[in-house]
């Protein structure tokens, strides 16, 4: 019986070893690509999109308890960001090979809402994040449900939320990390100079006017001023930011890391080459977030042997 076989250099061929290869890296695939889930809220309307990425041992151990660390995206970006530019899959090698401790990555799409609650009421993403998302992942997956299993890291706007997230809520977090944060003073002032896309988001969330914005109370100094007497736990906070960053946030880095010097806030700055774009970033944020999976708790046994949930 004659078999007769396709050009290797086919179109028929190359389709079939396409999709063979497809097949093969199906597994690899899937677990970058993690599980999008919309979680319903009462403090944003519609819900909110959330990817969650799952350690690679996750499967194939259901008795163990896996610390979580939160990420915030940039303006311009989504929940999705991370898995787009190849971060999940360096930060998952690096778990595989046991360079990185094993940790649940958990991404809200935010949207332009810079994580806080917007001044009119409408949208309160600060409460979605605390009182609605933390507690869905803790029921959802198999974390380690407490402050020493949690940190949260974010780039650029997602910078700023993440570190307001964690000083106003210290009790949730042991650690967070900026990447080229948005430190900015909140004044009309120093949003001016913004491009008109990011200005166009503070004003819808902090208002439209000086007489009805809600700057001053979301300003990351003067939240940390107020504060820091009753934070008994401080959260460690990693910084990184580009030399080359356009918005000099460089410079805001650096003297936020001396400003949490002076209020007793363990923190770690590192200022490196870089503008404020994916080209830094792709780079610098696997190693951020892994430096904040090594400051959680380790994995460690459930209570329950099998099954997704806790």
């Amino acid at each position: 019986m004659r078999t007769s076989r396709p050009d290797p250099g086919s179109p028929k061929a190359r389709a079939v070893v396409a999709a063979l290869a497809l097949l093969a890296w199906a597994p690899l695939l899937g677990a970058a690509e993690g599980e999008r889930v919309e979680v319903g809220s009462r403090f944003v309307p519609g819900g909110v999109a959330v990817s969650v990425f799952l350690p690679p041992g996750y499967d194939r151990d259901p008795g163990r308890r896996y610390p979580a660390v939160y990420f915030l995206h940039d303006v311009l970006a989504d929940d999705r960001v991370l898995a787009r530019r190849g971060v999940v899959e360096r930060l998952r090698a690096g778990m595989r090979d046991g360079s990185v401790p094993e940790a649940i990555l958990v991404a809200p799409r935010g949207g332009r809402s810079w994580f806080v609650d917007a001044y009119d009421g409408r949208r309160r993403f600060a409460g979605f994040l605390s009182d609605e998302l933390v507690p869905w992942v803790d029921a959802s997956y198999r974390t380690v449900p407490d402050r020493s299993g949690r940190a949260v890291a974010g780039i650029s706007m997602g910078g700023y939320g993440a570190l307001r997230w964690a000083l106003t809520r210290p009790d949730l977090f042991a650690a967070a990390g900026g990447l080229s944060p948005a430190l900015l003073q909140l004044s009309w002032r120093s949003v001016s100079k913004l491009p008109f896309l990011v200005r166009l988001s503070m004003r819808r969330v902090f208002g439209s006017s000086p007489a009805a914005n809600a700057f001053a109370e979301n300003d990351l100094y003067a939240l940390l001023l107020s504060r820091s007497r009753a934070i008994e736990r401080p959260p460690e906070v990693l910084l990184r930011c580009g030399t080359e960053d356009e918005y000099d946030l460089h410079e805001l880095t650096g003297y936020f890391g001396r400003y949490l010097d002076a209020f007793g806030v363990p923190n770690e700055v590192h200022l490196e080459p870089g503008a404020h774009d994916w080209e830094y970033w792709k780079s610098s944020a696997p190693d951020l977030l892994a430096a904040l999976c090594k400051r959680l708790a380790a994995p460690r046994a459930a209570l329950f042997a099998a099954g997704g949930k806790p």
